[in-house]
């Protein structure tokens, strides 16, 4: 209703006075007879508003006073007519604001009267609240007497009805909460008072300094609190007594509606908590003390606990039930400045709860306490302020364990509130446990709580309490808490989270819940945001700010973050413990209960109070777990201590009836003793719900459980073990029929005779198995939404729980393959954080695979092998997520198998490669290396078909996948090749892996440009460990070097086969590499040389033993022939590389080291006792030696002296002593071939006419010595030579020492060892080949005499010594061939007869020069004349002839000791027999061989040419200086000759008397003395008379009777021409019969 306006001006003012006029008229009416005063003062009021109505600037307000006089006349009228149609006018008056203050205290001052007298009251109720509604007016002492009218009307009596009462307490509520708004509206400035409007008393104990509405109020909450104390009120004069009832209301109402005041004016909360709060602690005092009466049903031995405490005041319900109220609007509103009150109504409300307590009181405690707990900010200013402190009380934890506690005592008691037939099971939702049933008789919304008892206002008796209502509430209390908990330490989330979980509970599409990640708000949220502002105690402002975002305080934010500790750390043990007893006694509500389970799980996990997740998992798990199933893990989970004292020992569950059996199976094998385990285990529904709700925490929560997932996971796996799920393809479980038939078996058992009717159908199992089956995988499924940390702590869990799966497999136990399935699957579900979790999963299915458990191994190899290809899948289908080391980190564990040693894991991984290198070759990348390691990966342990397998797959990448493989892994494919190659399990594959490496070095060489360009790239980002090569070249050695590697190898043909496959590929492509790659390549071949050797050094001798039914040649059949064939193959492919590119290998490193180094090899092959190894060295030889002859320009310095000295070494080495034996054994004799020789030999000329400058005498000389080693020794007969014998090694080594003439004749001081080189070669050679050197050395002498001077005696004892070898009877064979060609004697004399030729003539001009030539040519020239073959030969005439034309009769003469030395051989030779005795015997045996008479007669004619020669030489006019100092009597020696014919003729006279006929050689010497004698005798005749003495002529005639009586016999004529010598030396005589004329 609007004011009239003040001024009587106005329309509606004007109306309103006529209104007034018209009532002042009427009650003039009424008055005019018993009344006349107030008559008067009507009409009197009558005028004054028609002035004031005439008067439009009139004030309403100046006459409202002199109005007022009549209405207030008429109520002291005492007529009730009167009264109630004055009141009705001052009604109207003040509902148009028409009464000022004045007014107001004479309208108040009216009503207490009329109150007073009992009259009207509820007119009298409806104006004062009219007055104090429509107007600001009254205040002070005028406030306090409307207070007291309206507060002695509460108060029902006699003479008032209920009704009346109800009107005044509302009243008066009403009154109360008018003073506190404008006490409210005072203080925020809204309102202000006049204070010449406020009439104050003498009696206010207000403080000063308030306001006037603050003082209105403060004296009222004062007196109000007075009343209900029971003492007077000190402001509101005349109260002294009120309903408590009424007063707790009143105080209820000011708390409730009007916390501003308190917290903007000290004084109130002064009040609040000097008066209010020890006026509530007071009241509770009956409350506390008492105990129940009366035996609770639920309480036993109560009745006696209460006796004993005799009988205290009785707590009554209404004042109570206030009582609670007001603590709740004291908690809910001050707690912030009331915070040790507040502590204090806890723990007095929290004894409530005590069994000990009536029922009705324990409800009223559990309403209370569920209004708390629906308010997180309550529950977290709690923490913050009792349990966060040091010495206060906990009161938050008191709180749950109250709770707890009191849920517990209610199933303490037995047969107590159960229904009637109890084994059934309920149909209505409740709990029941212990024999205690108590229904769910009241549920609640979630954030809300509707009380019924503390509502209960107009009771004033207990009521009693319905049966579950307790237990109802107290589980709300504990589901709000952890609602409570959640929603502070999750905030918004916390909605989010709730909204998915609803959604997925009831929608049968899968989504992905996380509660990690953050959404919009849920609309509850905004809804829950808005309440927790109406409870923030009424003060706080809207932030001006709050679009600015704040700065965050480290200290505030670790308080925050303790705060939530807490909340957890004080709750968590009696939340579980409740919680636990109602899951367990649920029926209906489980699911709910899980659920709360879960959240507290959740939200423990996120602030890390870990023993608090860890207790609600283990809660879940034993839900999901039959009763009495030992498992360990949760063993130690049940440890918890109770946080309340237990009634009594909890029995040991029965069996449980309430629920259906869904599956009968075994318990899973543990590690506690056999006969402790069940031998089998029963899952009902129950188990099935709770296994549900586990799995749903798992998969939502999952980044809350940490260290928790082990248990969750152990309960997995125990409950698949038991529904008899098994692992399938891709880690998921399955049921099978076969194994619910099993069941069906079992479960008809005589164990499930007890449980008739309960049985759920085997169809019916196999659906619940294949939901929990797809709920298990959505589980692991739902790990990609993890964070990491949080998938580590399950793939932790996982391989924990596997690992003890692998510890019962060693025992040869059952082992369960949960975790290995389930971390596939994680594995699966987590490809796009491979990084994260490949490593863990994978280096424990490695472990998994080396098990010895066939059935654990199989499981491992199939998870990795899945795994990788799943990932490579994925990478296919998300290519832009694929990186190099995703690529490597795929195919890690695949490779690291390779180290597993069983073969049925090989066998899967090279499956499991096969199948890759076929489906995503092209996509391996950079994990290429790894695959290759993969298929390389053989082992000797290995079986025939897993180098098949592996070997099919290296023939795939060889063949297809090269291009793919890339450049970088081209390395590995050459090392899997080798590797495939050195194996032993197939021959075949060994040498098929060598082609393998042919096909690479094609695919190297057609590709090079394509390969060069990539690698150049490659070779810029990662250097290599080459870095001088190219990189294409780094490849190619690598592939020489692979393929060296195997020419060591052990077996021959894979040697043979890797030989010819090297050689060829340099050979092919040789041409490709660089000078640094030719350098690296030698690097190579050497080491491989130099390991050829040392193999072939140890290698057996012994035969080969290959069995029956192969054969090899004989050649072949030891291990040392078999690498003399690798030796050939081996030097004969590196001669080769260096004859190809010897230009090229000059300029490439130090070529002088490497060339040093071939021929070291060469040398050591070619000494071996190896026909075949020794040849090929020397062809070897030879090649390499004719390629660097053909080099262009010069050769490096030190080529030609290597070989020169590498030759000298061959040749030097031949013939040496055999080996000693190791083993006792005879060694086999063995001798170079001829070919060997031959070849040998043939080399120097092409190492000489390079070396040929600096060849010096000491090079010539041992080269003599090695030519006359090599012709020494005797060559076996060997294949190698051929069919035809060829030449005689001596020809050859003769063509050697002619190319020597050539320079000798040039440098004169090689002379000398080449005279010794050709010496000593001919008595290496045979004689044949002696001839030739002997002819070559007299060659070189008569080329150069001069120089050769020295050497000439050398010369001669060759030829001495030659012509000693030939043997004696050398002239008698091969008669025929003499014809055509003479023979080496005849040669040799020759030889001498030209060397004589050329040196006498120089020796007799040089004789001190050649004194060691005429020293012993006297020695050489009687082996020429007189032994055998030569001496008395034609040759040896001709040697006479030399002596007499070149010694004799020459001039100069010769030296004279030679001369008679020579001399003295004529004259012997001219006897036909030795002056020396040394020879006598061998001439005698000599003489008495001569058979021929060709021979007889060339000695005859030897004799004669001696003796003509002496003759001749005898009548020389010199040769004084010759015989001088031989003979002074005789220096012709005649004396001895006439002897020695003498003797001859006297020795044939004696024997003329026999009649045998003469010897031919006996004849042929008489016939020879005979023509001496009249040689001589002609001789001494010619000569000079000085030159004969007259004793040499009496000899002479003494001769002549023995002649006569010689030609007197018949014999002599017989004789062969003797007769007619015989004449000759008689006429002879004819001369002598007178003397000379000089006589």
């Amino acid at each position: 209703m609007a004011f009239v306006s003040a001024v009587t001006g106005d329309d509606s003012t004007k109306k309103f006075m006529d209104v007034l006029q018209n009532d002042f008229k009427t009650l003039s009416l009424e008055t005019k007879k018993k009344h006349p005063q107030i008559r008067e003062a009507c009409d009197e009021a009558i005028e004054k508003l028609a002035l004031a109505s005439n008067n439009p600037q009139a004030s309403l307000y100046g006459v409202v006073n002199q109005i007022l006089y009549p209405l207030v006349q008429g109520c002291e009228s005492k007529d009730v007519k009167i009264i109630k149609f004055c009141l009705g006018t001052i009604q109207r008056l003040i509902a148009q604001q028409g009464i000022d203050a004045k007014g107001a205290r004479h309208v108040v001052d009216c009503l207490y009267n009329l109150g007073q007298a009992a009259m009207l009251e509820l007119k009298l109720l409806q104006t004062a609240a009219l007055l104090m509604t429509t107007s600001d007016l009254v205040h002070g002492d005028t406030l306090a007497r409307t207070m007291v009218m309206c507060i002695r009307m509460v108060s029902p009596s006699e003479t008032r009805d209920v009704s009346t009462s109800h009107a005044a307490a509302a009243t008066v509520r009403q009154l109360v909460a008018l003073v506190f708004e404008r006490a409210l509206a005072e203080a925020n400035g809204t309102l202000k008072v006049n204070p010449a409007d406020v009439r104050m008393q003498a009696n206010n104990k207000a403080p000063k300094d308030l306001k006037p509405c603050a003082v209105d109020a403060y004296l009222i909450l004062q007196d109000i609190i007075q009343l209900i104390n029971g003492d007077s009120a000190h402001w509101l004069v005349g109260i002294s007594d009120v309903p408590k009832t009424f007063g707790l209301e009143l105080l209820d109402t000011v708390l409730t509606d009007f916390s501003d005041v308190f917290f903007k004016i000290s004084e109130f909360r002064f009040l609040l908590k000097e008066h209010v709060c020890a006026l509530i602690i007071r009241l509770f005092s009956p409350n506390v003390k008492y105990r129940a009466a009366f035996p609770s049903p639920h309480i036993p031995g109560a009745a006696g606990a209460a006796a004993a405490a005799g009988a205290p005041e009785r707590p009554h319900f209404p004042v109570t039930m206030r009582l609670l109220r007001l603590v709740s609007v004291i908690v809910h509103k001050y707690h912030d400045v009331l915070v040790t009150e507040c502590e204090i109504f806890l723990s007095l409300t929290i004894k409530f709860l005590d069994p000990d307590k009536p029922l009705w009181q324990r409800a009223l405690a559990l309403e209370v306490l569920h209004r708390i707990t629906v308010h997180p900010d309550l529950l977290k200013a709690f923490c913050e302020c009792y349990d966060m402190k040091p010495h206060a009380t906990n009161i938050f934890q008191d709180i749950v364990n109250a709770l707890g506690a009191y849920v517990q005592s209610l199933f303490v008691a037995s047969q107590v509130n159960t229904p009637a037939g109890s084994s059934s099971i309920p149909q209505q939702a409740g709990f029941y446990w212990k024999g205690v049933w108590l229904p769910l008789c009241v549920t609640f919304e979630p954030g809300t709580a509707k009380a019924v008892y503390i509502e209960m206002l107009d009771r004033t008796e207990a009521p009693t309490i319905q049966d579950g209502y307790g237990i109802s509430v107290a589980y709300a209390c504990l589901v709000e808490i952890i609602r409570s908990i959640a929603i502070t330490l999750e905030g918004d989330d916390y909605f989010r989270l709730q909204e998915l979980y609803d959604d997925s509970q009831n929608d049968a599409e899968d989504k992905e819940i996380n509660s990690n990640k953050t959404t919009n708000n849920h609309k509850e949220s905004e809804s829950t945001l808005d309440n927790g502002k109406a409870i923030n105690n009424g003060h706080g402002e809207a932030d001006q700010n709050s679009n600015v975002v704040e700065k965050i305080d480290p200290e505030a934010e670790d308080k925050e973050r303790q705060l939530k500790l807490q909340l957890i750390k004080s709750s968590w043990c009696g939340l579980v413990w409740g919680l636990s007893v109602l899951a367990e006694a649920s029926i209906g509500e489980l699911e709910n209960i899980l659920r709360a389970i879960q959240t507290l799980a959740r939200v423990s996990g996120k602030v890390g109070v870990t023993n608090a997740r860890d207790a609600c998992i283990g809660a879940l798990c034993r839900c999901a777990l039959p009763a009495q199933y030992c498992v360990p893990v949760l063993g130690a989970l049940a440890a918890l201590a109770c946080p309340w004292p237990a009634a009594r020992p909890a029995p040991a569950p029965g069996a449980d009836l309430r629920h259906h059996v869904v599956w009968v199976g075994t318990p899973l094998p543990c590690a506690q003793p056999t006969g402790q385990q069940q031998s089998f285990v029963m899952v009902t529904s129950r188990h099935v719900t709770a296994m549900r709700a586990l799995l749903a925490a798992a998969r939502r929560d999952g980044d809350a459980l940490q260290h928790a997932w082990l248990p969750v996971l152990t309960t997995l796996q125990h409950l698949v073990w038991i529904l008899g799920l098994k692992p399938s393809t891709g880690g998921s479980m399955k049921a099978s029929r076969a194994s619910a038939d099993a069941n069906a078996v079992m479960s008809t058992s005589a164990v499930m005779a007890d449980l008739p009717g309960q049985q759920v159908p085997v169809a019916e199992s196999l659906g619940v198995m294949s939901a929990l089956s797809a709920m298990l995988s959505r589980v692991f499924e739902a790990s990609k939404n993890l964070d990491d940390v949080a998938l580590h702590h399950l793939i932790d869990a996982l391989c924990k729980l596997s690992n003890e799966a692998m510890e019962l497999a060693y025992s040869n136990r059952e082992p369960s393959l949960f975790a290995v399935a389930k971390l596939l699957e994680t594995g699966l579900a987590n490809m796009h954080r491979i990084e994260i979790m490949w490593r863990p999963i994978t280096n424990h299915l490695l472990e998994v695979c080396q098990h010895p458990h066939i059935r654990m191994r199989e499981w491992g190899v199939e998870a990795i092998t899945y795994l990788v290809q799943a990932a490579f899948q994925y990478h296919h289908n998300n290519p832009g997520l694929v990186t190099e080391a995703r690529e490597r980190l795929v195919l890690e564990p695949l490779a690291e198998l390779c180290a597993v040693r069983h073969c049925d894991v090989r066998a899967r991984q090279l499956e499991c490669a096969a199948r890759l290198l076929h489906s995503r070759g092209d996509q391996l990348g950079a994990a290429w290396p790894l695959m290759m390691e993969i298929i390389s990966a053989i082992s000797d342990h290995h079986s025939e078909q897993l180098v098949r397998s592996a070997f099919q797959c290296a023939q795939l990448v060889a063949g297809d996948l090269l291009g793919c493989a890339g450049p970088r892994c081209l390395r590995r494919v050459l090392a899997a090749a080798a590797a495939f190659a050195r194996q032993t399990k197939e021959l075949n594959i060994s040498l098929t892996a060598v082609g393998l490496m042919w096909n690479i070095s094609d695919y190297l060489y057609h590709n090079r440009d394509k390969l060069s360009a990539a690698l150049s790239s490659e070779a810029a980002a990662a250097p290599d460990a080459q870095p001088d090569l190219p990189p294409l070249d780094r490849l190619w050695m690598c592939l020489y070097i692979r393929l060296s590697e195997l020419c060591t190898e052990a077996r021959a043909p894979v040697r043979r086969a890797a030989s010819q496959t090297l050689f060829s590929c340099i050979g092919a492509h040789g041409t490709l590499l660089s000078k640094p790659a030719w350098r690296a390549l030698l690097a190579v071949l050497f080491p491989m040389l130099d390991q050829v050797q040392k193999q072939s050094n140890i290698a057996s001798s012994e035969k080969v033993d290959t069995g029956e039914h192969i054969l090899i040649h004989h050649t072949r059949n030891t291990a040392q022939k078999q690498w003399a064939e690798t030796q050939v193959l081996t030097l004969s492919g590196v001669s080769r590389v260096f004859h190809s590119r010897f230009q090229l290998l000059t300029t490439v490193g130090d070529f002088n080291r490497s060339w040093t180094a071939l021929l070291d090899y060469i040398t050591d092959f070619a000494l071996r006792r190896s026909h075949e190894v020794s040849v090929a060295a020397l062809k070897s030889f030879q090649e390499v030696v004719s390629a660097a002859g053909r080099v262009e320009g010069e050769a490096p310095r030190r080529v030609w002296p290597a070989a020169w000295a590498a030759w000298t070494t061959i040749a030097s080495g031949l013939g040496g002593p055999p080996p000693a034996s190791e083993d006792g054994k005879p060694v086999e004799l063995y001798a170079p071939s001829l070919n060997f020789l031959t070849t040998l030999v043939q080399i120097f000329p092409l190492i000489f006419q390079h070396i040929r400058p600096t060849f010096t005498a000491e090079d010539v000389q041992k080269l003599g010595e090695c030519l006359s080693n090599v012709c020494s020794v005797e060559p076996s007969a060997s294949a190698l030579d051929g069919l035809g014998s060829g030449a005689p090694v001596s020809l050859h080594a003769l063509h050697c020492l002619d190319t020597v003439h050539k320079e000798a004749l040039s440098r004169h001081e090689l002379l000398g060892a080449l005279f010794s080189a050709l010496i000593a070669l001919a008595g290496a050679a045979e004689q044949a080949g002696s001839a030739r050197c002997l002819a070559a050395a007299a060659r070189l002498y008569r080329a150069a005499p001069g120089p050769s001077a020295q050497h000439a005696p050398r010369l001669l004892q060759a030829l001495h010594t030659a012509v000693k070898k030939c043997s004696p009877d050398k002239r008698r064979r091969n008669s025929d061939r003499e014809r055509d060609q003479p023979d080496e004697p005849t040669q040799i004399a020759s030889l001498l007869l030209q060397v004589l030729a050329t040196g006498l003539p120089l020796a007799r001009e040089n004789p001190d020069e050649y004194a060691e030539f005429w020293e012993i040519l006297p020695t050489v020239l009687e082996t020429f004349m007189f032994e055998p073959p030569v001496g008395g030969t034609a040759q040896a005439r001709e040697v006479v002839g030399v002596v007499r034309d070149e010694v004799l009769r020459a001039a100069p003469r010769a030296p004279a000791p030679a001369a008679r030395r020579l001399l003295a051989l004529v004259r012997a030779g001219s006897l036909h027999h030795h002056a020396h005795t040394a020879h006598t015997a061998h001439t005698a045996h000599h003489a008495q061989r001569i058979e021929n008479e060709q021979e007889l007669k060339e000695r005859e004619e030897f004799a004669r040419t001696c003796f003509e020669t002496l003759l001749q030489f005898s009548m020389l006019e010199d040769m004084d200086s010759i015989t001088a100092a031989e003979n002074e009597n005789d220096p012709l020696a005649i004396m001895p000759l006439l002897d020695r014919f003498q003797e001859v003729i006297s020795r044939y006279n004696k024997e003329e008397d026999s009649s045998e006929p003469l010897p031919r050689q006996q004849a042929s010497e008489v016939s020879f003395v005979l023509r001496a004698v009249a040689a001589l005798a002609a001789a001494m005749r010619r000569a000079p008379p000085a030159r004969v003495d007259r004793a040499a002529w009496t000899k002479l005639i003494d001769v002549y009777p023995s002649l006569v009586r010689l030609a007197g016999g018949a014999r002599v004529c017989g004789a062969g021409g003797a007769g007619a010598a015989l004449r000759e030396a008689l006429l002879q005589f004819g001369a002598l019969l007178a003397p000379p004329p000089a006589l």
